[in-house]
């Protein structure tokens, strides 16, 4: 039986969706993935996982939890951070939503 750890109160999740520009799916999930495993090595990562809705290749959503509020801040002050938001809003169909979640079990 697997062990379910509760979240520190500080711990952040994010659950941001996207939808890629038509024919842009490809090129969204390529580039937002070359951007997971630099992510989940950054201080304070805990979880950053790319998914794409099943019944819509366009509709990408991306699970982010980081440890407390300064990594998070930390994260988006990053190189890649920039270069990834600058490379992906051409690629998408208008604003992504997000949604911060205070985890509690």
């Amino acid at each position: 039986m697997t062990e379910t750890r509760t979240p520190p109160a500080e711990t952040i999740v994010l659950v941001v969706e996207a939808q890629a520009a038509p024919g842009n799916a490809g090129r969204v999930t390529d580039l937002i993935g070359r951007f997971v495993e630099p992510t989940r090595k950054e201080a304070g990562c805990l979880q950053y996982r790319l998914h794409v809705d099943a019944a819509d290749d366009h509709h990408v959503v991306l699970v982010e939890e980081w440890q407390d509020e300064a990594a998070l801040t930390a994260h988006q002050a990053t190189s890649g951070y920039a270069e990834l938001m600058h490379a992906l809003l051409p690629l998408l169909a208008g604003e992504g939503r997000g949604l911060r979640l205070t985890p509690l079990t």
